[in-house]
């Protein structure tokens, strides 16, 4: 049966309140806001006013019918990017105060709104009958080892190792309080290591004292990635099937449920003195292994993800559009390809595009909750069928003032996220005699590009 939360003419409301006239208010570093633009305001459907970064964005997007539901499936959420920013209380567990020197305020990282806004979009989550959320990269901001407003936080940054230190104790605040936020709706992380969690790019030589210093911790910062949101209490790993070589602490397969097998790829690899948008050779040899398996066991749905999309041709909005090297004639797409892999999912973008080609599903999606724009993506894998649903919020944000973070001036300092998320793409996928992947029906932004 198909649901229809929303009546053709308050789809039309939508599509032409979205359309009103903005007013753009002072625009903070685009180190601190992706894209660097500070965006304006709208008015949402209710009347009420909102602020919004630019026109065309994935929130202006209209509602599509929802998709069918799927008896007996196996659902999980996918929603990589999510925050992208560093949310947690700093004042908390009897940490010590700090006053941010420029705006005389504690210096903090979350505040009410936050909190009820993250509340509201997560409960959100969790009431799609499933226990796992997908995070195919970018769960904090991580620009750590620096204080650009001088306030001593994380403590000083002024050598390497005094920088390393305050990365660890920035990654003591913000990773348990991502992870914690969602256990407390009852959900289970899978995480992929995002170039956030490595300090966001670039990693090149010769450029100053910061990226120097993020190019040569590369590792360390993947350690202690893996020490906060891989490893259990006891610190052994969540998912011991891993690879050798670079990745051995931050790739994983798992078995979600009967009918998919999840794959999780580092694709991060230190070489020639920078990072590059790949994996290293024992991450490719530890896939195929795995693809082999899955294959002999005869598991129904194989999903990989990944931080980066396999092509340029996608939506993005505010992302510096990392691609993966060489896409579709790597050695990893085509591993995955003769692998039988069925759906890849991929962040960064903080949209929606969908493409297949040879075989596969690539699902390039995300969104940032900070700029009013959090979205995620609902899946159902019985043996047969595969159903992927696009939900999208329209939050408010206000850049009055900002939360504090490493980097120069943080998120907007208000958020609210009133309403419910409406349903912006829908596909529907079935597997064929032959074992490939056919989609049957698809509406909006998951509709694949030619």
């Amino acid at each position: 049966m198909i649901r229809r939360p929303l009546g053709p003419l308050l789809a039309v409301l939508i599509a032409s309140v979205l359309g009103c006239t903005s007013v753009t208010p002072s625009s903070p570093p685009a180190n601190a806001t992706p894209g660097g633009d500070d965006g304006g305001t709208t008015v949402h459907p209710s009347g009420q006013p909102s602020t919004e970064l630019e026109r065309g964005g994935p929130r202006d997007r209209p509602p599509v019918p929802s998709a069918p539901d799927l008896a007996g499936a196996y659902r999980f959420i996918s929603s990589p990017d999510f925050l992208n920013q560093d949310v947690a209380d700093l004042t908390a567990g009897g940490r010590r105060q700090h006053i941010d020197p420029s705006t005389g305020q504690v210096a903090n990282s979350t505040n009410p709104e936050y909190d009820a806004a993250l509340d509201h979009v997560i409960t959100e989550m969790a009431s799609h009958a499933t226990d796992d959320v997908l995070v195919a990269g970018d769960l904090v901001e991580g620009r750590w080892g620096r204080d650009d407003s001088r306030t001593g936080v994380f403590g000083p940054v002024r050598t390497q190792a005094q920088r390393l230190r305050a990365w660890r104790r920035a990654a003591d605040a913000y990773y348990p309080a991502y992870l914690q936020r969602f256990a407390d709706h009852g959900l289970t992380t899978y995480p992929a290591i995002g170039d956030h969690e490595i300090g966001d790019d670039p990693w090149r030589k010769g450029r100053d004292t910061w990226t120097d210093f993020k190019r040569r911790h590369v590792p360390q910062f993947k350690s202690i990635f893996a020490d906060h949101v891989l490893a259990g209490a006891d610190g052994e790993p969540r998912f011991p099937d891993g690879p050798r070589g670079q990745a051995r602490r931050t790739a994983y397969a798992v078995r979600l449920s009967p009918t998919v097998l999840l794959v999780t790829l580092d694709v991060f690899e230190r070489r020639g003195g920078d990072v590059h948008m790949s994996v290293d050779p024992a991450q490719l040899r530890w896939l195929r292994q795995v693809l082999r398996q899955a294959r002999a066991d005869e598991v129904p749905w194989v999903m990989v993800q990944g931080h980066v999309p396999m092509t340029g041709d996608v939506r993005t909005r505010n992302s510096s559009h990392l691609v993966y090297e060489d896409g579709v004639r790597s050695d990893l797409w085509r591993a995955m390809v003769k692998g039988g892999v069925d759906v890849y999912l991929s962040g960064e973008v903080h949209d929606q595009t969908v493409h297949q080609r040879d075989g596969i599903l690539e699902v390039s999606h995300g969104s940032l909750l900070y700029r009013g724009e959090a979205s995620y993506v609902v899946g159902q894998a019985t043996a047969e069928q595969l159903v992927l649903e696009n939900h999208q919020f329209r939050g408010t944000i206000n850049f009055e003032d900002r939360l504090w973070t490493t980097s120069r001036q943080g998120a907007p300092g208000h958020i609210s996220y009133p309403y419910p998320s409406i349903v912006t793409g829908t596909l529907v996928a079935s597997r064929t005699r032959s074992g490939g992947v056919r989609v049957d029906d698809a509406e909006g932004v998951l509709t694949p590009r030619s």
